[in-house]
């Protein structure tokens, strides 16, 4: 009897190794093959299975000019997928009534100089902010606020002048009644944070994310000098620009905050968004996230929750996921409740379709 139960776990440790060499080959041909095509100069790529093992692998260069490779260590900027730890923090902070999800921010936002002419401002909440539903402008897209950046030297935009930039523009849609992606949205979440507590987001943040899920290699896009960051790079007249040098932006970007301002790596947005699902960490915040998501079409499947892309796939089975585009850097993440596993890829370079990359690379890993 005893030789046959040792039989049957030897038989489950060579199945399991074997199915785990099959998605190491699969996620190293992927990446291999991306930085072959030149999708970008440097790609990692992080899948974490539902039993917590890793599988990492990272293709191409962090740094051309000094031939430098892409390694396990090596950062990118988060962009928009940053949003999901500003949503999860409002979320925490509406569950233990510091916040309501529901209720006007204007007790928090009306003291701002801007509030009176900010579009949609009468009746708007913290979830019409959260799922892109408050119709209020993108400052990213605003002219006077790109004119500004050609002048602005070193010196970065505070919260209320990002939002000044687009303070008197009308509104992207009715409140409550459309989506909108807006970066001002989650600059507008976090100021409403940081007057209901008191405290800086970046500081809450870390001690109520970063820290419990040990994301070691995630900090605040604050300054421009950051170890390990790959360059960044945009398109230009000649090629491939790069955006930073030797772990420095070559502008300051802080005006990312909450709505993405993060320096991260893909094995931290893989830890991230599996603590989100069943049996992780914010489990329950994660259920508020994606219930009642804005659909993108009437009775939809798909649609913008609290911080998060969500899709609907069955009887109580889904998928979050979330992309970043910022500074010369790609980022997506997504996690799936039917199979349990999360993958995430960042890449430096603008021209990057890291979402649709990120997508195909689950599809492969898990057929």
């Amino acid at each position: 009897m005893r030789q046959i139960l040792a039989g049957l776990v030897a038989l489950l440790i060579s199945a399991t190794a074997s199915a785990q060499s099959d998605l190491e080959t699969v996620l190293r041909t992927r990446i291999d093959a991306a930085i072959t095509d030149e999708l970008a100069p440097g790609l990692a790529a992080s899948l974490l299975l539902p039993d917590g093992r890793h599988i990492d692998h990272q293709a191409g260069l962090a740094d051309r000019r000094r031939h430098l490779p892409v390694n396990a260590e090596t950062r990118f900027l988060s962009g928009s997928v940053g949003k999901t730890i500003t949503a999860l923090v409002a979320v925490q902070l509406a569950e233990e009534g510091v916040l309501d999800l529901d209720a006007p921010v204007e007790p928090w936002l009306s003291g701002r100089d801007w509030w009176p002419a900010l579009a949609n401002h009468d009746g708007m909440t913290l979830r019409h902010l959260l799922n892109h539903s408050a119709g209020v402008p993108d400052y990213l897209g605003d002219l006077d606020f790109f004119l500004a950046g050609l002048t602005r030297g070193q010196r970065g935009f505070t919260p209320d002048e990002t939002v000044g930039f687009i303070a008197g523009d009308r509104a992207e849609g009715p409140l409550g009644q459309h989506f909108s992606y807006s970066d001002t949205d989650y600059i507008l979440v976090g100021l409403v944070i940081e007057a209901a507590t008191g405290e800086a987001f970046y500081d809450l943040a870390q001690r109520r994310v970063i820290a419990p899920l040990n994301l070691s290699q995630t900090e605040p896009l604050h300054g421009r000098d950051f170890e390990r960051l790959a360059d960044g790079h945009r398109r230009g007249w000649f090629g491939l620009s790069p955006t930073a040098r030797n772990g420095r932006l070559s502008q300051n970007l802080d005006h990312e905050w909450t709505a993405g301002g993060w320096v991260t790596t893909p094995q931290d947005l893989v830890t991230l968004y599996s603590a989100l699902g069943a049996g992780g960490m914010f489990e329950a915040e994660g259920r508020t996230m994606r219930a009642d998501y804005n659909a993108f079409e009437s009775g939809g499947s798909s649609g913008y929750g609290l911080g998060i892309y969500v899709r609907v796939t069955g009887d109580g089975t889904y998928r979050i996921s979330h992309g970043g585009d910022f500074g010369g850097y790609r980022s997506a993440v997504l996690h799936d409740s039917a199979t349990g596993l999360t993958v995430a890829s960042q890449g430096n370079a603008k021209d990057f379709e890291a979402p649709g990359f990120n997508f195909e690379l689950w599809q492969a890993l898990s057929q």
